[in-house]
């Protein structure tokens, strides 16, 4: 077969190669195209005549006629070795020929509609007996690697205008409730305030002390610096924390989740261990001859942060350490609430405050079940005023 023309186009920073290689029967070219891997314009010249080489001795089928089948064995496993890491591609492999192959095999790309493709998706089976149903997860994996067949038909090779898996919706699963640990009761705070002065080290006291007396999230501990505790007030100011960004790094950022700051008053004992922990941090400091700018209470000397999960992987050493009933580290700022909400003489508002909420009703609809506590109790309180 003669190829009679070939074209390199600039497409942004890429280059195209085209080939006319026939004519249909109402005299229109037929056209194939695909994106060059050069960089430069003449590699990728270089690359044009190469493909026309390789057309010309192997042949070429009208588009319309190519099968599933063909085009993944002899066009997307060569086209994606170039875009695919090693391992997404024996994955997507091993997907297309388990879950796909048999089915399309023979089915001309450009006649492949979603109605097909997500039949085969649903009706999936597991190819192991660990699991007796599919999630959508793993359905929407299956249909990622059969998408990126028809990507390369339709951007590198222009066989299809349109590619088919986009338009495939997987019915949503029905949300299945979390499991949410229950705070601990006053009887688990004692235990763990015991088991706090028993077995664990200053740091691991002084976070969980933080978290509970003050129902911070961990993004704010650990963003709380030794100038935000009050001595003379006892006082703790959150109005920072840390949080994971979208590409995934950690950094500070000025106010909360729900509000610029919030001022926590605090226990007078519980400030005094902390005025001796901050004061291990500031001696460290000293014998390293350095002051950052940033001093995290619970960061390193040298002025970097605690990360938010480095708070919870200690947390967990010491609650399986302590034999105490696991609960996230999270669930402290529950029990904290919890705690203070069971008794009848705190109000809501005080409540609501400590836990940086906007709008009360936020607070009534996690805690309800301590309130309801809390109007037994003053029930309770009530009745003892009548006399039989």
């Amino acid at each position: 077969m003669a190829v009679e023309k070939g074209t390199v186009e600039k497409r942004g920073d890429k280059f195209r190669l085209r080939v006319t290689v026939g004519y249909n029967e109402n005299g229109n070219p037929i056209r194939l195209s695909k994106t060059a891997d050069s960089l430069t314009l003449r590699k990728a010249y270089l690359e044009l005549d190469e493909w026309i080489a390789d057309l010309e001795e192997h042949g070429y089928e009208d588009v319309t006629t190519i099968t599933f089948s063909h085009f993944y064995n002899n066009m997307w496993k060569k086209e994606v070795t170039t875009t695919l890491e090693p391992r997404t591609i024996r994955e997507y492999s091993d997907i297309i020929e388990k879950r796909f192959l048999s089915s399309l095999s023979n089915k001309k790309m450009t006649e492949i509609k979603p109605y097909q493709i997500k039949d085969i998706v649903m009706a999936a089976q597991p190819l192991s007996k660990r699991s007796q149903v599919l999630s959508r997860k793993t359905k929407k994996r299956f249909l990622n690697a059969l998408s990126s067949v028809f990507n390369v038909a339709k951007d590198q090779y222009r066989i299809i205008s349109h590619n088919p898996v986009s338009d495939v919706k997987l019915p949503k699963e029905a949300l299945k409730k979390k499991s949410t640990p229950e705070p601990y009761s006053i009887e688990e705070v004692n235990r763990l305030l015991t088991a706090l002065d028993d077995a664990a080290s200053q740091k691991t006291k002084a976070i969980v002390l933080t978290a509970f007396f003050t129902g911070a999230r961990e993004g704010e501990i650990a963003a709380v610096e030794e100038t935000d505790f009050d001595f003379i007030n006892n006082t703790v100011h959150f109005h920072q924390r840390i949080v994971l960004n979208d590409k995934k790094q950690y950094l500070r950022r000025d106010g909360l989740k729900a509000s610029d700051s919030k001022i926590i008053p605090v226990p007078q004992n519980y400030m005094n261990f902390m005025q001796g922990f901050i004061l291990i941090n500031q001696e460290a400091r000293k014998k390293l001859c350095i002051n950052p700018k940033h001093k995290y209470v619970f960061g390193s000397p040298e002025g970097n942060f605690e990360l938010p999960t480095s708070l919870y992987r200690n947390w967990i050493r010491f609650v399986k350490r302590s034999g105490l009933r696991e609960i996230r580290f999270h669930d402290l700022r529950h029990t904290s609430a919890s705690f203070l909400l069971a008794d009848p003489n705190i109000p809501i508002k005080a409540v609501q405050e400590l836990l940086g909420h906007k709008d009360y009703r936020t607070t009534m609809n996690i805690y309800g079940h301590a309130l309801e506590e809390s109007k037994r109790a003053a029930s309770d309180r009530f009745s003892s005023l009548l006399r039989d």
